[in-house]
């Protein structure tokens, strides 16, 4: 009886290994692939919040941290869990990447909409990393709301399924790495229009989805038209750059829309914290020059407050606008 019990866990195992492999067999949807995996990962282990870490190759690959639950993942738990991916990070020489470095991917939330929704601390139980060809490209970590094992037949089928997932997620690396590239500008590393357009569609599904305030800074350079197609445009677009990155946060995502005009989305932004990140940014700006005379910059904020991404887009840059007028206004007050 014992025999026939074993047998059947064997070929249920192998399915499960089977059904694994083929939710991993296409890397060209990066999305798709971890979403899958993730599902199954779930189901199997009755785990909470399935995670796949993913640390930045050496060749540049932005950090990531996608999460799969069965609902939706509050504050407190996201912060739980990003403390967590962080540690585990740091334990791969990773210790310069804090967890609000990792660009949060989510995987559809599974709660039906009579379930409540927790905002606990999260335990992770289990975690393994993740290798192909010798090189760490992630880890696989399981949350509950509960710090519980798992049984020895569920810790080896998971360990079997990792390298599988490994080797994948290397392969849909490689591909997704390439298609950021065709949505990065070059000179500035920043999103180009294209790119940044993506980011924000999703980012305003989610505000309008779970309630969470998002916000737009635009900006633009005036003395950018003076020297554009020159090595000197070139050093004062990579200058203005490195200025953004020092004033917004680490998961803060800055794009390029024109010739001299920029933008950053703020996720979970409000009113003061946005317009505390534009008055670092206008502050840093300062210290960047033009043949030894500092820019003028000129920013917009708005908040999003639902329908489609582009009216936030049209809100910011009537800002904008009106922040060019009111400077023109200045001036002229000034010279009067």
């Amino acid at each position: 009886m014992l025999h026939n019990a074993n047998m059947h866990d064997e070929i249920e195992d192998m399915q499960r290994k089977l059904a694994f492999s083929e939710a991993c067999a296409d890397p060209l949807d990066f999305d798709q692939l971890l979403t899958r995996a993730s599902a199954l990962l779930h189901k199997w282990a009755q785990a909470d919040v399935v995670t796949l870490i993913l640390p930045p190759e050496r060749e540049g690959l932005e950090p990531m941290l996608h999460i799969f639950g069965r609902q939706p993942v509050l504050p407190l738990a996201e912060r739980s869990i990003r403390d967590e991916c962080a540690l585990l990070l740091s334990e791969l020489d990773f210790a310069h990447l804090p967890g609000e470095a990792l660009r949060l991917r989510r995987g559809p939330e599974l709660m039906p909409l009579h379930s409540p929704v927790r905002d606990d601390y999260m335990y992770r139980f289990w975690s393994q990393e993740m290798d192909a060809e010798g090189q760490v490209v992630g880890i696989v970590a399981l949350f509950g709301f509960t710090d519980w094992l798992l049984s020895p037949r569920v810790r080896r089928l998971l360990g079997a399924l990792v390298p599988p997932l490994g080797r994948a997620v290397a392969n849909a690396a490689s591909i997704e790495t390439l298609r950021m590239c065709a949505h990065k500008d070059e000179v500035t590393g920043a999103y180009n229009r294209r790119g940044f357009d993506e980011v924000l569609e999703r980012a305003c599904a989610r505000s309008e989805v779970f309630d969470e305030p998002l916000a737009l800074l635009l900006f633009d350079v005036e003395e950018h038209g003076q020297v554009a197609n020159t090595p000197e445009g070139q050093a004062l677009l990579k200058a203005l750059s490195e200025a953004v990155s020092t004033s917004v946060r680490p998961f803060d995502v800055f794009g390029r829309f024109g010739e001299a005009e920029f933008t950053v989305l703020m996720p979970g932004a409000g009113v003061e914290e946005a317009s505390a990140i534009a008055e670092r940014l206008l502050d840093a700006t300062r210290e960047v020059t033009v043949r030894d005379v500092p820019v003028n910059v000129n920013v917009g904020v708005a908040l999003y407050e639902g329908g489609p991404a582009i009216h936030l887009v049209q809100s910011a840059d009537e800002a904008l606008y009106q922040a060019k007028r009111m400077t023109v206004q200045a001036a002229a007050g000034q010279a009067g």
